[in-house]
């Protein structure tokens, strides 16, 4: 996969309405042509609520609220080209940043929703952009950049939408050499390198992210790409087409930990290769271990516990024949259930390289997830919460199109809200794995974050996005946080109109600190004029505690990440 874009699909893909099934996350894409830029589920909440009838966690049961107009003003704005770029633009905070927060908040988007004569149908499918926030007690500086990747700098050589690897194809069709067809969209005819949902940093390298393989390097006091990652090993198969977005520290030695997935194109059989990459040998991914899957997974994110990676497999396979003549929403394909088995239950991966083990999940009981809260191990088993979805996230329209009406963006609920739950699974083999809901089952949640000093062990705080918030209306967002220890009532940020990105959790440094000391920084939108600001909340009272802007519009973003100053400047 070429971007990893997809949680997006993941996340907000579960309505079962009269009209065509949409992902209800979007808005309206910019009607107007732009100049080319320049180089400078069914049942599946029905289960979950069953198997947690006793509400542990107390959320109350919430009046049905009117949906008017005005609970989305500006929300479509996210969801329209957002093209302006400079570097350093400084500005005074209302507030400060305590000096643990010095450093630099980083935090990917869509920039750019067309080029030329040509739209983007899907909006996986989007020219990346990243912006960066250099924070310094009162002061902050912000720096915009557009991700000149090959795929978009050979697109704005040719003044309109080049070839790659899409979901879907664009409006209107892109044209192929007769001699190569499709295949002209896959390597090596088209570098397909548009990674910009997520970022970490490797030895003195930034690199940009998404669900596949390749990884940009991003010059980290510019933004701009500087090239492709290029690796010293030979973990990458003649198809390579996989990757998580979501790489995940070894708690012990401090590896980055992710996969990569080589499918065979005779056969649907995929070695899943786990590695391990080390800040003091970046170029090199050290081999962890095979996992051999029958058909080829697609899994966004994952776990990682004192010993173990929890691969969560869900019934769907990625069809390497089917990608190589049709666009790429034809290659994901649901994979029929008829008893339990590795097509639908979590791998665990040992970190010492040695055999694993799978945990199947009832045949009723389909693991639809999108991002990983936390896992880690206690006497008993081993414990996963994830962000789950209702339904095949798979099988809805997820074109811009499709979802640019408010009406059926609303009505996303019906088919069942995201819900974080958590999975519990035995050491004992013989035992069933339980899960329960964790979140708010009135309103929807995603885009976790924990404190990352208790990231791989116990935790009891999380904090997300939250949709449906305080209406009916999808736009209604919130910052939330629930305390997963003690049931205590969540705690919340929203502002009428404001939509919110991911937030990111900087956890505080004084010595003895608690785990929901720290500070969670974000972007938001204020839709009522279309700008963009950089909020610090206390993470304990959820109050905000710096404020900064306005910036010029961000549009829709994917994960943050803060690197302290000292990361910064090396």
């Amino acid at each position: 996969i070429k971007y990893g874009f997809m949680q997006q699909a993941l996340l907000f893909t579960n309505c079962r309405c009269k009209e065509a099934c949409v992902s209800p996350i979007l808005g309206t894409c910019g009607a107007e042509p732009v100049e080319p830029a320049s180089s400078s589920s069914r049942s599946f909440v029905q289960n979950a609520l069953r198997k947690n009838t006793q509400n542990p966690h107390g959320f109350q049961a919430r009046k049905a609220t009117a949906t008017k107009v005005e609970d989305d003003v500006g929300y479509n704005l996210l969801f329209e080209n957002a093209l302006e770029e400079f570097a350093n633009r400084s500005m005074t905070t209302k507030g400060a940043f305590p000096e643990y927060v010095k450093g630099d908040f980083v935090i990917p988007s869509i920039g750019q929703f067309d080029m030329g004569d040509r739209k983007f149908v899907g909006f996986l499918d989007c020219f990346g952009k990243m912006q960066r926030f250099r924070i310094d007690g009162t002061r902050v500086d912000a720096t915009y950049r557009m991700m000149e990747t090959k795929f978009f700098n050979n697109s704005v050589q040719a003044r309109t939408i080049s070839n790659g690897l899409l979901f879907f194809e664009t409006d209107p069709p892109r044209e192929n050499p007769w001699f190569l067809g499709p295949i002209n969209n896959m390597p090596p005819f088209a570098p397909n390198d548009n990674t910009y949902v997520n970022t970490i940093k490797v030895g003195k390298d930034m690199l940009s992210l998404t669900d596949s393989y390749t990884m940009m390097v991003v010059d980290p006091e510019s933004m701009r790409v500087t090239g492709t990652k290029v690796f010293e090993d030979d973990l990458e198969g003649l198809v390579c087409y996989t990757g998580s977005a979501h790489p995940l520290r070894n708690p012990k030695t401090g590896e980055w930990l992710d996969f990569v997935g080589n499918a065979d194109l005779l056969s649907e059989t995929t070695s899943v290769t786990c590695f391990a990459l080390a800040d003091a040998s970046p170029n090199t991914r050290r081999k962890i271990s095979d996992v051999v899957m029958d058909t080829a997974p697609y899994m966004h994110s994952f776990g990682v516990t004192e010993n173990y990676m929890v691969l969560p497999r869900m019934p769907v396979k990625f069809s390497a024949q089917e990608v190589a003549t049709k666009p790429m929403a034809a290659a994901f394909q649901e994979v029929g259930l008829t008893e339990a088995g590795p097509g639908n239950a979590f791998h665990l991966v040992p970190l010492n390289g040695s055999s694993g083990f799978i945990r199947t999940l009832p045949v009723d009981d389909p693991l639809w997830y999108v991002h990983t809260v936390n896992s880690y191990e206690n006497a008993t088993g081993i414990i996963i919460d994830l962000t789950t979805t209702a339904q095949n996230p798979f099988a809805s329209d997820l074109t811009l199109a499709a979802a640019r009406n408010k009406r059926i963006r609303d009505q996303g609920a019906t088919g069942g809200k995201n819900l974080v739950r958590r999975y519990v699974l035995p050491w004992d083999t013989a035992a069933a794995i339980t899960s329960e809901v964790l979140s708010d089952p009135h309103a929807a949640t995603d885009f976790p974050t924990i404190n990352s000093n208790y990231k791989s062990q116990k935790h009891c705080f999380y904090w997300a996005v939250e949709w449906f918030a305080e209406s009916d209306s999808y736009a209604s967002m919130a910052i939330v946080k629930h305390d997963v220890c003690s049931g205590a009532e969540k705690r919340s940020w929203s502002r009428k109109g404001w939509y919110p990105s991911e937030a990111t959790m900087v956890a505080s440094d004084r010595d003895g600190a608690a785990e929901d000391e720290g500070v969670l920084l974000f972007t938001a939108l204020d839709g009522s004029t279309d700008q963009t600001f950089l909020i610090g909340l206390d993470a304990k009272t959820m109050e905000v505690i710096a404020e900064v802007g306005p910036f010029p519009r961000i549009a829709f973003t994917t994960h943050g990440a803060f690197y302290p100053s000292q990361d910064s400047e090396a």
